[in-house]
């Protein structure tokens, strides 16, 4: 404990101020950043009101840890941690990185709408590129903006199931996928069915065996715990909860979960601090006024996906009517045992919220047809 305790303590000496130096500039192993960071003292841009500021301070402290993890240089580690609370919980990102790091690895993060999930999606993923070096593919449903996709150039886009896969299939070594707004589309209330479970089953497979590098996925869902389909909340790995909005002033704190059960127990792994929005100039930013949107078209995803891959000629087994259908008034009955009527093209004559009471007959006004 010797060993880790004295620089550990200059750390916190530091940043309380105990000695008369700056402590990113101390801590950080590049000079020239080290040297910037004293001008922006000196020109009082070292406040937390200063987000060019805490971009550099982070940076260098990042980028000072991770070299010293892969040295194994516990002496730089202790200094630049310190002994406080608020200081391991800022060092949580590098933490965090390597949690979506392995191969096939699945993240789920959740929150309350405003909490900054989609940005914290997009952090982790300008983060793990840095990680690998700049050798990693991302595709996601978000965008930019409407019109424009996101600028990066490891970045694509796609926003139906076969699109993902095809991109999967298609490209070559380490992947993330990125899907957003999944709990509208991806939730047991639009397809009461099943059949999101048995589609689902087969993706998450297909990238976990998929060819030519691994693929980690990353899920944002929303804070209800049955707003994303069962699969996906049960098989991931990873569970980070979006600690709360920018008005209540936790919108830069997470906190993460080793998985499903861990997060619904509040068994919590570690919290992270001091996560920074994607800068409005980044290549990795993305509107938060745009919503994404997803698709899942595969209709017999067993048939559709074949040893890890989305097959060629995978539309030959969609449905030929998919569609074409016209809509008919649901035929479900609401919980006071009126009937709904609200207008659906789904084959049960069920509209989403009432697809629960289908037997698994195609409506007969379809049949007809």
């Amino acid at each position: 404990m010797t060993d880790g305790y004295t620089p550990a303590k200059l750390g916190d000496d530091l940043r309380d101020g105990e000695v008369d130096a700056h402590v990113e500039a101390v801590l950080s192993d590049d000079q020239r950043i080290g040297d910037v960071l004293m001008a922006a003292e000196r020109a009082e841009l070292d406040s937390d009101e200063s987000p060019l500021y805490r971009m550099l301070s982070r940076q260098t402290s990042t980028d000072t840890l991770r070299r010293a993890r892969k040295r194994s240089d516990l002496t730089t580690m202790n200094a630049t941690v310190g002994l406080s609370e608020s200081s391991v919980e800022a060092t949580g990102y590098d933490l965090l990185m390597d949690a979506i790091k392995p191969a096939a690895q699945q993240m789920l993060i959740k929150g309350p709408k405003g909490s900054g999930k989609t940005t914290k999606a997009l952090d982790i993923a300008r983060n793990l590129y840095r990680e690998f070096d700049g050798e990693l593919r991302v595709l996601t449903n978000i965008r930019r903006s409407e019109d424009e996709p996101i600028r990066h150039p490891a970045v694509d886009y796609a926003d139906s199931l076969s699109g993902m896969l095809e991109w999967v299939r298609d490209t070559s070594g380490e992947k993330l996928v990125i899907g957003d707004e999944w709990s509208t589309e991806v939730n047991s209330h639009s397809y009461a069915d099943g059949s999101v479970r048995e589609t689902f089953a087969q993706f998450i497979n297909a990238l976990r065996k998929g060819q030519g590098g691994s693929t980690r996925l990353l899920v944002i869902g929303h804070e209800h715990d049955s707003d994303i389909a069962k699969i996906l909340r049960t098989q991931s790995d990873v569970v980070v909860q979006a600690d709360g909005k920018k008005k209540e002033g936790k919108i830069d704190q997470a906190t993460v979960y080793r998985g499903w059960e861990d997060y619904q127990q509040d068994d919590q792994w570690f919290r992270v601090r001091g996560l920074l929005d994607v800068p409005e100039e980044s290549q990795w930013a993305a509107s938060t006024n745009y919503f994404a949107t997803f698709d899942i078209d595969l209709d017999r995803p067993k048939k559709q996906i074949h040893k890890g891959q989305l097959i060629e000629n995978w539309r030959e087994y969609q449905d030929e009517n998919q569609n074409t259908r016209d809509p008919v008034k649901c035929r479900g009955n609401k919980s006071d045992g009126s009937d709904c009527n609200a207008m659906t093209d789904h084959k049960s004559g069920y509209c989403q919220w009432h697809r629960e009471q289908w037997a698994g007959e195609i409506d007969p006004r379809y049949q007809d047809a």
